[in-house]
């Protein structure tokens, strides 16, 4: 019933899992590690490289893709290339959210009817 061509599977040897579970047991310890330097604007490239290593290891080898069809490999890291477009387009955002063009930074008055309450003052919310 499951002798279909497309079904096999490869056996992956247990050495293999064993190695690539301290590969991950070590770069744990390498995550903690890192955190006691600062390293000033690369704290986060320093956290997402080894992130990516942990998760290229587990995709790559607990998820199989090193043995899927090369169909399989380039929609999956297309996919994180179109991820990688997304991030940067935030990381750009970042440090322009406080830019002020030359309109915005003139301050404009508006006779508002709303009146603060004195500084110290509760308003009664009871009704």
């Amino acid at each position: 019933m499951h002798d279909h061509p497309s079904s096999h599977h490869m056996i992956v040897p247990v050495k293999t899992y064993v190695a690539v579970f301290v590969s991950l047991l070590v770069l744990t310890f390498v995550t903690v590690f890192v955190t006691r330097f600062d390293f000033g604007a690369f704290n986060l490239i320093v956290a997402l490289a080894i992130a990516l290593l942990k998760a290229g290891l587990v995709v790559m080898i607990f998820m199989g893709l090193k043995w899927n069809k090369s169909f399989d490999r380039l929609a999956f890291f297309g996919s994180l290339v179109f991820l990688f477009i997304f991030f940067s387009l935030v990381f750009v955002d970042i440090p322009l959210r406080g830019y002020r063009g030359v309109e915005e930074s003139q301050q404009i008055n508006i006779k508002s009817p709303v009146k603060p309450f004195p500084k110290g003052t509760m308003p009664n919310a009871a009704h």
